[in-house]
């Protein structure tokens, strides 16, 4: 996996403000660099110290590529791109990141701003001794939340398609397949990720130019159970050992409501943008003393991004906007990009239950679903699943008599 770098502002620029620390990370997620773990591959660490690199650390980052990559040649039938890399030079225009347990280097990361908004990550690299500690998947969130901040909307790389162990390791991180090049041979996979922009935790006043503020503020019921996304998820910290359910748009709060209420021992992340059904249903919660309930006011996908791999049992999209213009469906929450959302933070053989009354939107979301490696449809019913509760929504498409579909998704 390499790149050139363009001619854009480098990331160092843009991320000097941005302090180095400790990652809380542990996951069995390969780096590209390293092989497949074995048998006796030790667990992942829990603290991955993520740092940017300085003139004095060449020898270190030319050491970890070198050791990443060795044996490759004889995979690809040349020479790995990486292995060119101007170390020096690359430290000092682009943002070179290393990554250490116990004080021991072991990961190299290399990106560069193209412009447009669009930052190349060039180079993954772990050495052998540290393939399988979650340190390939560490560099990856890093520089995420670093291309986040910055306001980037994309990030890309590309990797050969004569490894597919490191195809997987992408998909799993949210990247999407957007093209292949060079010959059968020497073919490429060109993966991308849109960013939807910067975490936050205030008021959220437009999403794609819907105004979310009605004339409530921000109080302290919603922040003692606002997630913060600018810290790393500790799903335990927040819920102990209750498996994990997500709402995407839960409106008036009566489904999320109803199972804070009936299902004490499962763990609820609610997401709404609408600041009016977020206010009430975070009083409720307040005044019911609720508490396995946390709030999110925005977009899912950011509380999606911020979520660890498998951490969720179950994630409801109920009546989600169907954005009826043609030049809108691009934002559906449903679409190859929502799903490889979903497929990285739902466990295998967890559900994804999906609600519509509109009949394109339901028609669009059993052909994603078909073409997706990771989900299958395995119920497709016009009666609501036992535990529902009814929604507004709902109540308002029989009234204009439409008539719901209820689509359950079981990740593979």
């Amino acid at each position: 996996m390499a790149g050139s770098p363009g001619s854009g502002p480098t990331l160092s620029r843009l991320f000097a403000a941005t302090p180095d620390m400790a990652l809380g990370l542990a996951d069995h997620a390969r780096g590209p660099g390293g092989p497949a773990a074995s048998p006796d591959a030790r667990p992942p660490s829990a603290d991955i110290d993520i740092r940017t690199a300085e003139p004095s650390d060449r020898a270190t980052v030319r050491a970890i590529i070198v050791d990443a990559f060795e044996g490759r040649e004889a995979v690809i039938g040349r020479p790995p791109e990486p292995l060119s890399l101007d170390v020096a030079d690359a430290i000092a225009t682009r943002t070179v990141l290393i990554a250490s347990i116990g004080g021991e280097p072991g990961g190299v990361l290399v990106a560069h701003a193209e412009g447009d908004g669009v930052i190349d990550v060039e180079v993954v690299a772990v050495a052998k001794a540290f393939s399988g500690r979650g340190v390939g998947q560490a560099m990856m969130r890093r520089i995420e939340r670093h291309a986040r901040r910055s306001g980037a909307r994309m990030l890309t790389l590309y990797t050969t398609a004569r490894v597919p162990r490191n195809h997987e390791f992408y998909r799993q991180l949210g990247f999407r397949e957007a093209r292949r090049s060079g010959m059968s041979t020497f073919e490429r996979i060109h993966f991308e990720k849109t960013l939807i922009g910067r975490v936050q935790k205030a008021p959220v006043e437009g999403l794609y130019g819907r105004r979310r503020v009605h004339g409530h503020k921000v109080d302290a019921a919603y922040d003692s159970l606002a997630l913060d996304l600018a810290r790393p998820a500790d799903l335990a910290a927040l819920f102990g050992d209750r498996p994990v359910r997500l709402e995407v748009g839960f409106g008036g709060g009566e489904h999320l409501l109803h199972h804070a209420r009936t299902t004490p021992g499962i763990g609820l992340i609610g997401v709404e943008p609408f600041e009016t059904g977020m206010m009430r249903t975070a009083a409720a919660i307040q005044a019911e003393g609720l508490a396995n309930v946390r709030l999110y006011m925005g977009d899912a996908r950011q509380v999606l991004d911020w979520l660890p791999d498998a951490s969720l049992d179950r994630v409801d999209v109920l009546y989600p906007d169907p954005w009826h213009k043609q030049r809108h469906w691009k934002r559906r929450f449903i679409s190859a990009d929502g799903l490889d959302r979903l497929a990285r933070t739902v466990r295998s053989g967890g559900v994804v239950r999906f609600a519509s009354d509109i009949p394109h939107y339901v028609d669009w979301t059993r052909a994603h679903v078909a073409t997706h490696p990771e989900f299958t449809l395995e119920a497709d019913l016009a009666e609501p699943w036992q535990d529902w509760p009814g929604t507004r929504y709902e109540a308002k498409a029989y009234r204009e008599g439409r008539v719901p579909r209820y689509l359950t998704l079981v990740r593979r």
